[in-house]
């Protein structure tokens, strides 16, 4: 009978996690309905290949999408990550050449870096909205993408580039799998256990409370865009690889993503609420979604119009469920 209870005692232990996960992020059963539904309409969709693509197609705009939710949590939003993406691809593309591999990189992830410190400094000392400061650095980072290369995409002329995309870890996973992990883990570390990532949520909670509290507030600030500038020239870096040019147009595609996989995934836009665990499950139901479209042959501009519902839709659905 002892043994009986205590089984009892653990399942239902068991039963009581499961339903506060489902509770602090139902982005996750979201998925699994997405799971569900593609498989009946197409076994094709959970196959190891098609989730290895999607995995594939998955690792910049999580990691973006990375550096985009504490930006938001803080209370904050950055318009310019897929200009910077496409920048600093370009800039790589051109100085590879001469300083090889590694310095060039090293050159890339600073300039991002500057660049993100930039958007910083103006909207923590000259009190300038991050909207406005960031769509503003968008343009003009777009448009000096476009000036350095002519509008003409350049081409890489280092084979031995392409490995920072094309390579593998043991010869099994992919490069870009592991790099998103690796953000994964340790975002979540700066969020959920280290002092700069709780007040990020302070910050984005109320900045005068957090000004009194002893909190560097404009330091902070200028450090969170910072990063995103870093984690956005990464993704340049990463994105240059696999298309194996520098294309002003790289990252176009990237900002959207980036903010609605944080949305998603439970991020509050007015900041102090969410976090990555959510954000990767918004992430991985827009590729997934997007994935199980293609294969059902659905015209691209019905794909967009059906994914613009779904995203609204689901949005509605988990403050319903919060």
């Amino acid at each position: 009978m002892l043994i009986i209870k205590m089984k009892n005692e653990t399942l239902n232990s068991i039963m009581i996690r499961i339903k506060d996960l489902i509770k602090k992020y139902p982005i996750f059963l979201i998925l699994a309905g997405v799971f569900i539904i593609g498989y009946f309409s197409d076994p094709m969709f959970i196959s190891l290949r098609n989730q290895k693509n999607i995995l594939l197609d998955f690792s910049v705009p999580f990691i973006l999408s990375i550096g985009q939710t504490m930006v938001i949590i803080t209370g904050g939003i950055d318009l310019s990550i897929g200009s910077i993406v496409s920048l600093m691809g370009v800039i790589l593309v051109i100085i590879l050449p001469k300083t090889g591999v590694i310095l060039s990189i090293i050159f890339v992830l600073l300039i991002g870096m500057s660049i993100g410190a930039i958007n910083g400094i103006l909207i923590s000392r000259f009190k300038i909205l991050p909207f406005i400061v960031t769509l503003s650095a968008m343009i003009i980072w777009q448009g000096v993408a476009f000036i350095i290369t002519g509008s003409v995409p350049v081409p890489i002329t280092i084979p031995s580039f392409f490995k920072i995309n094309y390579g593998y870890l043991f010869g099994i996973i992919p490069l870009p799998v592991i790099y998103s992990v690796i953000v994964f883990i340790l975002s979540v570390i700066l969020l959920n256990y280290h002092v700069i990532g709780r007040r990020f949520y302070q910050l984005g909670n109320d900045e005068e409370t957090a000004k009194l509290a002893g909190i560097k507030v404009n330091s902070l600030k200028i450090g969170v865009y910072a990063l995103n500038g870093f984690i956005a020239a990464f993704c340049g870096i990463v994105v240059a690889s696999r298309i194996k040019l520098g294309a002003p147009t790289a990252g176009e595609s990237f900002l959207f993503d980036s903010i609605a996989a944080a949305c998603l995934g439970g991020t509050s836009l007015m900041g102090g609420q969410g976090g990555v665990i959510g954000t990767l499950g918004g992430m991985l139901l827009m590729l997934n979604l997007k994935n199980l479209l293609i294969l059902n042959d659905v015209s691209i501009y019905i794909q967009d119009v059906i994914k613009g519902f779904i995203i609204l839709i689901s949005v509605i659905v988990l403050r319903k469920v919060k």
